[in-house]
């Protein structure tokens, strides 16, 4: 299974699975706020910045990233 989920991920390339994305979550509990009793957080927008591009990103994670095909790796490199 683990070995799915990770090709998965590769395939997806997104921030939150890539070596060069830094989380910022400050700015993620700035608008926490806007998301107080569900249940299912999974779509939340996660923020941070990325140390390749040294810009900042915003992703949800589980999701693919047409985007970042071409500057993702991932933080578990095999």
């Amino acid at each position: 299974m683990k070995e799915e989920i990770y090709l998965l991920q590769e395939i997806d390339c997104n921030c939150n699975d890539c070596v060069f994305m830094t989380r910022d979550i400050e700015k993620r509990k700035t608008f926490d706020h806007l998301h107080v009793g569900e249940e299912n957080a999974s779509h939340r927008i996660n923020y941070g910045d990325c140390t390749k591009l040294k810009k900042p990103v915003s992703f949800i994670p589980n999701t693919c990233q047409i985007e970042t095909q071409n500057c993702f790796e991932h933080r578990r490199k095999k």
